[in-house]
């Protein structure tokens, strides 16, 4: 029969999915939310041109 707590002791994650998942947590790529962040701050910081 299956001993599930048997199996899990034999587990080893593969090595593709440990260096994989560094690479997407290291990787400081902009997403949409920082680009929105971004235009948000350049919109404050320009001078409106209807207060004129």
């Amino acid at each position: 029969m299956f001993d599930f707590n048997q199996e899990l002791k034999k587990f080893k994650p593969a090595v593709s999915v440990d260096a994989t998942d560094d690479a997407l947590f290291e990787d400081d790529l902009k997403d949409i939310t920082d680009i929105v962040n971004e235009m948000v701050e350049e919109l404050k910081d320009k001078p409106d041109k209807k207060s004129k």
